[in-house]
């Protein structure tokens, strides 16, 4: 029988791994050690590891002073399996094999780490299955792979204090403090932004919490634990960056100093590269302003960072590509896709699909080559996009059972070539393009520049950072400059202080009236009107002479609109959840994403039947008794308008 090594559509070259953690240490016994997640390749989707390609490799970090002792966890078994294995190596190095149970859904894994090679303060671990099928089954391996659960890793010893500014910030981090004056001016802002959107690129699928508190608590703060920060800003005429241990045995909190830009340098100083040659307890940068990149309009799947992609299977093989918007830099349009690579040659087809939604088909030759461009519509586009290439080879006539397992595979070589231009509006423009819509560097405004005003722009300046592959680069700038329409930005306001120059998705007329604009149509709104009043706020996607601005926004006290964050906040997936181009929140309820185009009637998803006498009006009251009823209000709809012209043809009149 066929050993059949189970091809993935992606092979990864590092995947960061689901790591609860435990520590054997001198640590003092208040010291938190609870368990968190590390989301895959910072997606923030599932944590479940897929053993789907030749082999799979996971990151475990080893911050200095301790020690890896053991990954523990289990290993589900396919139920088409009738014996395998999986291989454990590091830096080339057997660790240990580890037999499937194929009469258990699962088999208990415990890697020792020892003998495993610890690299720029990771251990690299590949794991490579070895699969031999039972010949009553025709496995699946794409939708029925081994997987990895409850990844979990043992510490011996004791985290080590940084003794230098280069050895301040671990190779894992739990949370990052930052503290900030009560008073702040926009520079300070500006920094504080910048140190949380800095760590939290810096690690990437690590889940750094990000807590921002007022100077005046620092004196009666407690120490930071083992992997966690803090990092102070003030004002100060002397601009640096310097250690201060609260304990002699506590990680030292970072002091940032200085005024204008000398602050917001100092704050680029933590992530640099400069950063590993500060070799003492105190250091001062220079001026270091980021220079906006411009995105190239050709670049490779090396250079993306996704590499040679391989699929393989039985009649049916898929390899897919994953083309992020952030690793492109720019919210991006006009998407081609150069193929170059090689199938199992014979008779059949050719098939590219993006994101399910077929693209071109086309036959299979002898040759078995892959050389075409695929254009990806603008209407396609979102932050992430999947294109899969599959092959489709008939099983030869009069074959049974899996007789043509394993025999069709597909390669697209990282030499593909993705081409794209800058969209002049980001397209669609929804909360799906962003953080792309906001780079290479992008402003914010606040109404309320005081500590609060802070807290919110740090929450979402980390949120969207969350969203990105590349670094964001904010500043924060007067809400004239920010709505002047030569940059992308960010605006956290009320919605009564918005100037009429923004034209919001979702906007209130007054206490009890919602206005939703239809984007497919100069001008025209549909109202909505309620018996009561309610406080909610909104998150909301626009644009201002064609540069995208992102809007956080309160009908009255900002009370629900920080709430709103702090939900956003305590889950990154919810963060890349979000779709539309609103969230929603009203007392008692959790936020919520909406589309303007469906909320209208603009929205073919949505049309109604041609005997219905006014389709805006129904889709509307029922929207908005959705919307009021998910807000907890209960309230009946009195009145409904609209501005459209009772004559427009109705753009669904093919609709049955």
């Amino acid at each position: 029988m066929r050993i059949v090594r189970v091809a993935s559509a992606v092979i990864l070259a590092v995947i960061p791994l689901l790591i609860p953690v435990t520590v054997a240490s001198a640590q003092p016994t208040d010291q938190d050690f609870s368990r968190s997640t590390f989301a895959e390749l910072g997606l923030g989707r599932s944590t479940t590891v897929d053993l789907t390609g030749e082999r799979t490799r996971l990151t475990v970090p080893s911050p200095a002073g301790s020690v890896p002792s053991t990954l523990t966890g289990v290993l589900t078994t396919p139920a088409w399996l009738d014996r395998g294995w999986v291989d454990v190596e590091s830096d080339g190095r057997p660790i240990t094999r580890i037999t499937l149970d194929n009469a258990a859904p699962t088999t208990p894994v415990s890697i020792p780490l020892a003998a495993a090679q610890t690299v720029d303060g990771v251990i690299a671990l590949d794991l490579i299955p070895s699969l031999i099928p039972d010949d009553r089954y025709c496995p699946d391996p794409d939708s029925d792979a081994v997987r990895l659960l409850d990844a979990s890793v043992d510490y011996t010893g004791q985290f080590a204090v940084p003794a230098t500014v280069a050895e301040f910030l671990p190779v894992l981090l739990r949370k990052l403090t930052v503290f900030v004056p009560s008073e702040p001016d926009r520079e300070t802002i500006t920094a504080a932004t910048i140190v949380a959107t800095s760590i939290v690129h810096r690690y990437g699928s690590q889940p750094v919490q990000v807590v921002v508190r007022p100077d005046s608590e620092l004196q009666g703060a407690a120490p930071d634990g083992p992997l966690e920060r803090s990092v102070v800003l003030a004002k100060n005429s002397d601009a640096g960056a310097e250690l201060i241990y609260p304990l002699e045995q506590a990680p030292p909190r970072m002091y940032l100093t200085g005024t204008g830009s000398d602050l917001t340098d100092q704050a680029r100083l933590i992530t640099s590269d400069l950063s590993e040659i500060a070799v003492a307890t105190s250091a001062l940068a220079g001026p270091s302003a980021p220079k906006a990149q411009l995105a190239p309009e050709s670049i490779t799947l090396d250079d993306l960072g996704i590499g040679t992609v391989t699929g393989s299977g039985g009649a049916t093989a898929t390899a897919s590509i994953t083309i992020d918007q952030t690793r492109l830099g720019r919210s991006a349009a006009n998407l081609s896709v150069h193929l170059i690579g090689s199938y199992t040659p014979g008779a059949g087809s050719v098939r590219a699909t993006v994101n399910g939604s077929p693209l071109a088909v086309w036959e299979a030759d002898d040759t078995g080559r892959l050389d075409r461009w695929i254009d990806i519509p603008n209407s396609a586009l979102s932050r992430v996009e999947t294109l899969d290439i599959s092959v489709d080879h008939p099983p030869p006539t009069g074959s049974g059972g899996c007789s043509a397992a394993a025999d069709t595979s597909v390669t697209v070589d990282g030499s593909t070539v993705v081409r794209s231009s800058d969209s002049s509006t980001p397209a669609p423009l929804g909360l799906r393009s962003m953080p792309q819509a906001l780079m290479p560097q992008f402003e914010i405004a606040l109404a309320d520049e005081s500590y609060a005003g802070v807290v919110r722009a740090v929450t979402m300046a980390t949120g969207l950072q969350r969203l990105s592959s590349l670094p964001l680069v904010p500043e924060v700038v007067s809400m004239d400059q920010a709505l002047d329409g030569s940059a992308p930005a960010l605006v956290i306001a009320p919605a009564s202080d918005l100037p009429d120059t923004v034209t919001l998705p979702l906007s209130s007329i007054d206490e009890t009236t919602f206005r939703i604009a239809d984007p497919d149509s100069a001008g025209g709104a549909t109202e909505l009107t309620v018996d009561t009043a309610q406080p909610f706020a909104t998150v909301q996607v626009t644009s201002v002479q064609n540069n995208a601005v992102l809007v956080g926004s309160w009908n009255s006290a900002p009370d629900r609109f920080d709430a709103m964050l702090s939900w956003l906040d305590g889950d990154p997936d919810r963060w890349f959840a979000l779709d539309g181009d609103i969230v929603f929140a009203a007392q008692n309820t959790e936020p919520i994403s909406l589309s303007s185009a469906a909320l209208s009637g603009a929205d073919d998803t949505v049309a109604a039947s041609d005997d219905t006498p006014d389709r805006t009006t129904v889709l509307v009251v029922g929207i908005g008794l959705a919307v009021l009823a998910v807000a907890g209000v209960g309230a009946l709809v009195v009145a409904l308008r609209t501005r459209r012209s009772t004559t427009e043809p109705s753009r669904h009149s093919d609709s049955t």
